[in-house]
């Protein structure tokens, strides 16, 4: 019986001094996550020039999405999601668009930043990308900004925060190796990601948080996400005088760019 008792509390001993010794292994842990740094690519001195480009071109992305919009997101009834985004090369100028269209193809790596980047590296027989920029509704996911990093895309722009799937790029600019032991260091080629500067983003991101789904591709088919898009499209269409002298035969290309835009056969 002492036997007993003694393995006994031999036992609930030791289950104490691991779950110490766990728990302070873990508070270790958190200590290094929490210092663990950005290897920063935000760009903290955008001129005032970018910035009514970046405000444009922003507008252009919805634009493009809005003219061909998707009452659904039903693999069998609809292109894919309102997703979509623009192409500007390195001298400024739109060269290239692209929507979502992951339910047409039965793809799901059809996202458009992808279908953007492949489509003009395929069709100019380039291999990168590399001084461009992309200007995408929605924030780029891990596959897209993966993709970004790889053709050594200069920068993005995106409109739409994703709370679920976004900060990617920031993600993949982690640095731990310098504080975890198992750490890595960040991954090559940053990509500049930035918040569009445009109003209609912002107004997307508050009415997407009232919205009771749980998928943001859902929430990108009601009338109220519609409503927005057509108010982005309309303030793209009617941007005709440039702010900025200098910026104004870049929108005047946008627009006869935009006149080429595929629309769908009704």
């Amino acid at each position: 019986m002492k036997k007993t008792n003694f393995l006994i509390g031999f036992f609930v001993l030791s289950i104490g001094f691991f779950s110490c010794s766990l728990k302070q292994k873990n508070s270790n842990l958190n200590a290094e996550k929490c210092e663990c740094t950005l290897n920063s690519t935000a760009n903290d001195s955008v001129s005032l020039e970018q910035q009514e480009l970046d405000y444009f071109y922003s507008l252009m992305a919805y634009a493009v999405v809005y003219k061909d919009w998707q009452n659904n997101a039903m693999e069998k009834s609809s292109r894919g999601y309102n997703i979509g985004s623009v192409l500007v090369d390195n001298d400024k100028y739109v060269v290239n668009w692209a929507r979502n269209s992951v339910n047409s193809t039965m793809n799901g790596t059809q996202h458009g930043e992808v279908r953007l980047m492949q489509s003009y590296l395929d069709s100019m027989q380039s291999f990168s990308l590399k001084g461009f920029s992309i200007y995408s509704t929605l924030e780029p996911c891990a596959m897209c900004a993966g993709m970004m990093k790889l053709t050594e895309v200069y920068r993005t722009v995106y409109g739409q925060t994703d709370p679920a799937y976004g900060k990617a790029l920031e993600r993949l600019q982690l640095e731990s190796g310098s504080c975890c032991t198992n750490g890595y260091s960040s991954y090559p080629r940053p990509v500049i990601s930035d918040k569009s500067p445009d109003p209609l983003s912002l107004e997307i991101d508050s009415t997407y948080t009232q919205y009771k789904g749980k998928y943001i591709v859902n929430f990108l088919t009601t009338p109220e996400a519609e409503k927005l898009f057509k108010k982005a499209s309309e303030m793209f269409q009617q941007y005709n005088k440039a702010k900025y002298v200098e910026n104004q035969k870049y929108i005047d290309s946008a627009h006869k760019f935009y006149n080429f835009v595929v629309t769908p056969i009704k």
